[in-house]
């Protein structure tokens, strides 16, 4: 009776051992879910963090389920059409040999970086202070309508609109600056065959660069369409 017991034991013994094996050599051949997880973030850290260490990468775990084949050449990752985005989006992975496969995996990518936003409510019309501003931590993926990282490039900077206590400060809420403002002393530079002539000038319309503004020559009175170049230059052709 003992010895058919110990006898039982060791066949048991050497089937766990068997199967042991095998599952592990069947799980050889497949592609480990976590090669498949780093491929992905390690896409994201590059292309939409930009290689940024405060960037969070969340990424949607594979279904278990998921058998692929062992992939003899390192996995390519892509973006799908419109992807590589801020928030939520997914990454292509594809092998290519030695049986081709791919699937795309959903992530979330968060950056969370210190915004402007407003210490009390703010109203229409109002010159930023130090006073009514400060920085505070927030997901920028959530900012569609963009925000500013310092608080110097508010101040002095007229509200468009009213804004609430804690509101963040965009570029919407903002009255538009312009490089150059109607009654202002400009530049005037005239250029042709190699040679730059500079003169006073006199801007009758507001312009940011690019803009095509009448302006008149303050010696001559006469007037004049430039194009503006920067803070206080014109140029016309």
């Amino acid at each position: 009776m003992m010895h058919v017991k110990a006898t039982f034991k060791a066949v048991l013994a050497i089937l766990l051992f068997s199967a042991a094996a095998i599952s592990h050599g069947e799980s050889g051949h497949h592609q480990s879910h976590h090669s498949i997880v780093a491929a992905v973030k390690d896409y994201l850290m590059q292309t939409v963090a930009n290689q940024n260490e405060d960037a969070k990468i969340v990424i949607t775990p594979l279904d278990h389920r998921l058998k692929l084949r062992q992939c003899d050449t390192p996995l390519k990752t892509f973006s799908p059409p419109g992807g590589s985005k801020m928030g939520r989006t997914s990454v292509g992975v594809r092998c290519e040999s030695p049986a081709p496969w791919s699937l795309y995996v959903s992530a979330k990518v968060g950056l969370e970086l210190p915004v402007v936003i407003a210490k009390r409510d703010l109203a229409r019309g109002q010159a930023i202070t130090t006073a009514d501003v400060k920085l505070e931590i927030s997901d920028t993926t959530r900012l569609l309508r963009g925000y500013y990282e310092s608080v110097n490039q508010v101040l002095g900077r007229t509200l468009k609109r009213a804004l609430r206590r804690d509101k963040v400060v965009t570029p919407t809420s903002l009255v538009v600056q312009k490089t150059v403002s109607r009654g202002e002393q400009v530049t005037i530079l005239a250029a042709a065959g190699g040679i730059e002539v500079r003169m006073q000038g006199k801007a009758m319309k507001n312009g940011n660069p690019g803009d095509l503004i009448p302006v008149v020559n303050v010696k001559s009175k006469k007037k004049l369409q430039a194009r503006v170049i920067s803070e206080g230059l014109v140029k016309v052709n």
